[in-house]
């Protein structure tokens, strides 16, 4: 859950694309606890492609916390990234795969492409990515944790069993893959998804509830930390 992760610090060239809004183990031994983005150059583009022919720069700037220069600059990453202007899974694993060269990166990748694709028809447009971008970085406490809860809870049956939980921190642990400090053992994996789950799981029903969710992820002062350290260098 939240309280087991913090955001994942990791650079890139000034021309691609950080699809990289990883969430990590707390214990994780990558060096910051920060989300870094580096976009391409300030130069103006115009927003085509992906976007809907009535969707305007000033309506994505509307229906997210970003500025005209910082949208821009977010799409000229983006169109680098995939010159389709659609994010497909392959995609989102070779970033990953960049970034985790020593790790199964396969399972987590698709963990958070599923949260990306809205519409779930299998590639993530801009609007998708800037709309989700704009939450992690510039969002209200509630967008956040709405976000995050999709990432355990993708099909919104509004509960997180078990067997969901396990498979999201094991699937975190393989980014690492022989890196990893410490190793864990599969027994410790379901050691850990166990604490997780009782703190969440308020009422002692087998699952945990969105309400549950939101409840213990704003009580805890970890939980909170690790949400609003997420920030985003962006182009002014």
């Amino acid at each position: 859950m939240p309280g087991e992760l913090l955001s994942t610090p990791v650079t890139s060239s000034e021309n691609s694309l950080l699809l990289v809004l990883t969430l990590m183990p707390e214990d994780s031994n990558i060096h910051s606890k920060k989300i870094y983005h580096r976009f391409g150059s300030r130069r103006s583009v115009q927003l085509s492609g992906s976007l809907h022919p009535n969707v305007t720069l000033n309506k994505v700037v509307d229906e997210t916390h970003f500025s005209k220069n910082e949208v821009r600059a977010i799409y000229r990453a983006f169109k680098e990234t995939s010159p389709n202007a659609v994010i497909n899974k392959n995609i989102m694993r070779e970033k990953f795969a960049e970034l985790f060269p020593h790790g199964d990166i396969e399972h987590y990748s698709d963990l958070l492409f599923e949260t990306f694709d809205n519409d779930g028809n299998g590639t993530i447009n801009f609007q998708e990515f800037v709309k989700a971008l704009s939450i992690l970085c510039r969002g209200t406490m509630d967008e956040k944790l709405d976000w995050l809860y999709k990432l355990y809870d993708p099909k919104e049956k509004g509960e997180i069993t078990w067997d969901r939980l396990f498979y999201v921190i094991t699937s975190m642990d393989d980014l690492m893959g022989r890196q990893a400090r410490p190793h864990h053992s599969r027994e410790q994996k379901c050691e850990r998804a166990n604490q997780v789950f009782a703190k969440f799981d308020i009422g002692k029903k087998g699952k945990i509830t969105k309400q549950d969710f939101f409840r213990v992820c704003k009580t805890d002062r970890t939980i909170l930390n690790s949400i609003t350290s997420l920030y985003t260098l962006l182009p002014g």
